[in-house]
């Protein structure tokens, strides 16, 4: 027994004999070898595992690059030193971020017990040392061995661009292909990022420059267009270059691209397309734009265009002020031609026509244009209030919509988007502006909301002012050119407006004015609906275009503000005798809003009556046969007087009432209080 023990401890030392470069890991014992090196191991019988990486040719390195054809190898032997075939060997890269292993596990084979799977650098570029291990189980026993490795640059080029067509149309394309070379063998196994770059056009119908992946033969495919990514056109000399990271050098090839040929014009937009009036105040130049394209549908720069008037309401001017005269342009980079025109005296529509200066037979054609007559007026301004009376004094958050409907001095609705601002008194909330548009029926208008809240009006009137930029209007003397002429037309006055709050027609301090800061010449108050301070006009057409409302914010409790009783004389017997006596006919009573009784109840309050007899025995039944009058409560117009008495009369007519008898009156406002009254007859 202690023989046997010296032999296996001379074995042991005798381990570790030569070959290729490795590393086993098992009981703490290494060897080196690759399929026939020594056994190694340890007096306790453990298995060994020899890792290492081989050329094409087999032999051991320790560095790897692209298009090598390496192969990790792992060596299995069980402890007494044999190869362990048909087992499974798992390899790990600590470093996979520069190599690859393809598979990861492998069987070892039954003659040598080596287990083999491809390694290879992770891309191109990838440069730097990274460490190979793998792992097995022999009889129960888990054996792991490792080996450090470096990655080496590649040598890589790319051939010569191959093109499809040398000699390209306009807006033509052709395909692009070079192919990566590692040592002056394609890159097969290993993919390379290629960026193609052309002076002018597309890369893959995208940007000018184009990055693309080798496919599995090392070919690195694009498609070139000649059209700029911005939609101009190509045309001349195009260079079209091929790189990539690592490799010598960039290859180039020249394309030669037909020049473009103009084949269309189209209408591309007028801003705006409504102008007004020359003389009125408002906008009254648009720019009107074409576009020439050429057969492929693309921009053209540097096209000459003529313009000139097809259609003139009259006055329109061309490129100027009232001039006709044709006149031309040159397209920009986008193949875009602009012109202006101006507006004449005379409202109507207008055509503009643009056409190819080298083909007369190539044109287009103004849409949508018009001249207007001019911005809002003050005469074509009117400010209307879906519910005057609401039920708001008593309760925050009662509506009422409130219209503007505006046009120009000759009828015609303004220009969509004029903006109306609003206004109010205390005592309500508006929304602060509405922007006009044209409905299915062509006419201006936009409307607000008004809502009831603190803190309210002693009298609970709201005035309203809706006011927008606009015009005066006048008088057009001869020759009726339909545009102001200073010292020759006669001008309707407006001084400042201002929001005529207590409707005492004169400007109070305090009170909301729009100031125009001119020089204030001569001219009288007014009040609402069109209020103007005195003593701030001027000479100038432009002017702040108002109308003011006033909204009623009437009670949920009614009050009984007059009765008054109609009576007739009648013959009837008491006591078989005939007697002549006075009865009531007919009694009319009137009806405010018991916070503001000179305000109407709120548009919709529903009055109703009832009799009670007093007598029964005196043979006459009272009731009412016919009434009351003016129930519902209508919407009613407030005017312009504060003082004015808006409550409401209501009427019925009576038969077989005696004195003594009773009128019950009972009034319920929209949100259902009743209010009730009794008027002895």
């Amino acid at each position: 027994m202690i023989g046997s023990a010296l032999l296996v401890a001379g074995l042991a030392a005798c381990g570790g004999g030569g070959g290729s470069p490795g590393a086993t890991i098992g009981g703490g014992a290494t060897g080196g070898g690759d399929t026939g090196g020594a056994t190694g191991g340890t007096s306790t019988g453990t298995p060994t595992l020899v890792v290492t990486i081989v050329n094409q040719s087999g032999v051991a390195v320790n560095s790897i690059s692209v298009g090598g054809g390496f192969v990790a190898r792992a060596t299995l032997r069980d402890a007494t030193g044999a190869v362990v075939p048909d087992k499974v060997v798992t390899f790990d890269l600590n470093g996979a971020s520069i190599a690859t292993l393809a598979p990861t596990t492998a069987l070892t084979n039954t003659s040598s017990g080596v287990a083999e799977v491809a390694i290879a650098p992770a891309s191109i570029s990838s440069v730097g040392a990274a460490t190979l291990s793998a792992s097995a189980e022999v009889f129960g026993v888990g054996v792991t061995g490792r080996v450090d490795f470096s990655v080496s640059a590649a040598s890589l080029t790319l051939s010569a661009i191959r093109v499809g067509e040398i000699d390209l149309p306009s807006a033509g394309n052709t395909s692009l292909a070079t192919t990566a070379l590692v040592g002056g063998v394609a890159s097969a196994g290993v993919p390379v990022n290629v960026t193609y770059r052309a002076s002018c056009g597309r890369i893959n119908n995208l940007e000018s420059t184009g990055s693309v992946t080798t496919s599995g033969d090392g070919v690195a495919t694009a498609v070139y267009t000649a059209v700029a990514p911005d939609g101009s056109l190509c045309s001349g000399v195009v260079r079209v270059s091929a790189s990539s990271p690592g490799a010598e050098q960039p290859r180039e090839v020249v394309l030669n691209v037909a020049a473009p040929s103009a084949s269309a014009l189209t209408f591309v937009s007028a801003l705006p397309t409504q102008i007004f009036v020359a003389g009125s105040g408002a906008v009254e130049q648009s720019i009107v734009r074409f576009r020439v394209l050429s057969t492929t549908g693309a921009a053209m720069p540097n096209e000459r265009v003529l313009f000139s008037l097809i259609t003139n309401p009259g006055g329109v001017g061309i490129g100027s002020a009232g001039s006709t005269t044709s006149v031309d342009s040159t397209t920009d980079s986008q193949g875009v031609a602009a012109m202006s025109v101006f507006s004449g005296t005379i409202p109507g529509p207008l055509t503009l026509r643009a056409q190819l200066a080298s083909n007369a037979a190539i044109f287009a054609e103004s849409q949508n244009l018009t001249v207007a007559s001019g911005p809002p007026s003050q005469q074509r301004m009117s400010l209307s209030v879906e519910t005057f009376n609401i039920e708001g004094a008593n309760i925050d958050g009662s509506r009422t919509q409130l219209t503007v409907r505006i046009a120009d001095r000759q009828g015609n609705a303004v220009v969509d988007g004029t903006v109306v601002n609003f206004t109010s008194e205390s005592g309500g909330q508006v929304t602060r502006s509405c922007a006009t548009a044209r409905g299915v029926d062509g006419l201006s208008k936009c409307s607000v909301t008004f809502e009831s809240q603190a803190l309210r009006p002693a009298d609970g009137r709201v005035s309203v002012l809706a006011h927008t930029e606009g015009t005066k209007e006048f008088i057009d003397a001869p020759p009726n050119n339909n545009i102001f002429d200073p010292g020759v037309d006669t001008l309707i006055q407006l001084g400042d407006a201002y929001r005529d709050d207590n409707e005492d027609g004169l400007f109070t301090v305090g009170e909301f004015r729009i100031p125009r800061n001119v020089s204030g010449a001569a001219c009288g108050n007014s009040g609402a609906p069109f209020p103007s301070i005195a003593g701030s006009c001027d000479t100038s057409l432009a002017t702040t275009v108002r109308q003011q409302a006033t909204i009623l914010l009437s009670s949920s409790s009614a009050a009984l503000t007059d009765v008054a009783i109609s009576r007739e004389d009648t013959t009837v017997q008491i006591a078989g005798v005939t007697q002549t006596i006075s009865v009531p006919v007919a009694v009319e009573v009137r009806i405010g809003s018991a916070d503001y009784p000179l305000l109407p109840m709120p548009a919709g309050t529903t009055v109703s009556m009832t009799t009670v007899d007093s007598n029964d025995s005196d043979g006459a039944s009272c009731a009412i046969s016919f009434g009351p009058t003016g129930s519902p409560i209508p919407n009613i117009f407030p005017g312009n007087v504060p003082t004015a008495n808006l409550a409401t009369r209501h009427d019925v007519s009576l038969r077989n009432c005696r004195s003594g008898d009773v009128l019950r009156i009972t009034v319920t406002s929209p949100s259902r209080l009743a209010t009730q009254f009794a008027v002895r007859l």
